[in-house]
């Protein structure tokens, strides 16, 4: 159950999961390597410890007790999130870091929609009032790039990669109502990881053959955001009110923008700054809305 009692743990983790998933874009811009190749790498390298803990924790009896649908929607859940990371790797090779960041991070208004196209959640006034200003924010953002066919594409990335993370969120609610936390992470990360390795052989990215700092930075990449990040707000949304650290996870646009400055000297424009803001208000404005805050809680 969330406690609204705050301790030191719990601001602690909060914390921790905001500052480490901030380092996810930067890492990926370090990672000298086609974008299949870094996401393939980094659920390759997350999906074995999620699956040891998932069948530590009871998965094993928990996947056997899926239906034929829920587990149908676990296979949805993890080819949606592998075009995720595949779409948003992609963008991040294209366009701008705090553009595709603040894009991706769209991805609550789009499961709102999806609840309100797909499962007939009307979303509220809330949630439609967030939509109309993130839309305005994401414009602010792409506009400049209107004569930039390649980074135009990577904005495009971008907002794939959230519509995605979307697709994943929803099908996850279905997949997940007899699994633990630990149960559907250890089942998904693997399956992912299957899936942007057959990709990889589809497609006939490389694996190997690139550059030694390429592979630390996808190694990093596993670590510290997906392992590290990620459970720590896994654990603190187990204990802390949904609404705070789904606010906290808007951190993560303004944290990857700061750390992109110093470790890759990519400084943001004025006008990125103001459309990312404007985006991360209207994705604020729609949390507000129990409903969508409940719908686009971080699985992962």
């Amino acid at each position: 159950m969330s406690d609204s009692r705050l301790s030191g743990r719990h601001v602690l983790a909060l914390g921790v999961g905001a500052l480490a998933i901030s380092f996810a874009a930067p890492l990926v811009r370090l990672a000298d390597a086609p974008a299949l190749t870094i996401a393939a790498v980094r659920l390759a390298i997350a999906g074995p410890p999620m699956l040891l803990l998932g069948v530590t924790t009871g998965g094993v009896r928990q996947w056997r007790g899926l239906t034929r649908g829920e587990g149908l929607l676990l296979a949805l859940s993890a080819a949606a999130l592998a075009a995720h990371f595949g779409f948003w790797v992609a963008s991040l090779q294209r366009t701008s870091v705090v553009a595709s960041v603040a894009l991706v991070t769209m991805q609550p208004l789009f499961v709102a929609l999806g609840g309100w196209a797909f499962l007939g959640e009307r979303p509220r006034r809330e949630t439609i009032a967030g939509v109309v200003v993130a839309t305005a924010g994401a414009l602010l953002l792409v506009l400049p790039h209107a004569g930039d066919r390649g980074t135009l594409t990577g904005d495009a990335f971008a907002l794939v990669g959230g519509v995605m993370s979307g697709c994943y969120l929803l099908a996850g609610r279905g997949a997940r109502r007899h699994l633990s936390t630990a149960g559907y992470t250890g089942a998904v990360y693997p399956a992912t990881a299957l899936l942007l390795l057959a990709a990889l052989l589809v497609s006939s990215t490389p694996l190997t053959g690139h550059p030694r700092e390429a592979y630390v930075a996808m190694a990093l990449l596993a670590l510290v955001p997906q392992l590290v990040g990620h459970n720590a707000l896994n654990w603190a949304l187990g204990s802390m009110p949904a609404a705070i650290v789904a606010v906290a996870i808007l951190g993560e646009p303004i944290g990857a923008a700061v750390i992109a400055v110093p470790l890759l000297g990519e400084t943001p424009r004025a006008v990125e700054v103001a459309g990312g803001a404007v985006v991360l208000f209207g994705v604020y404005l729609a949390l507000r809305d129990a409903r969508t805050l409940d719908a686009a809680r971080p699985e992962v």
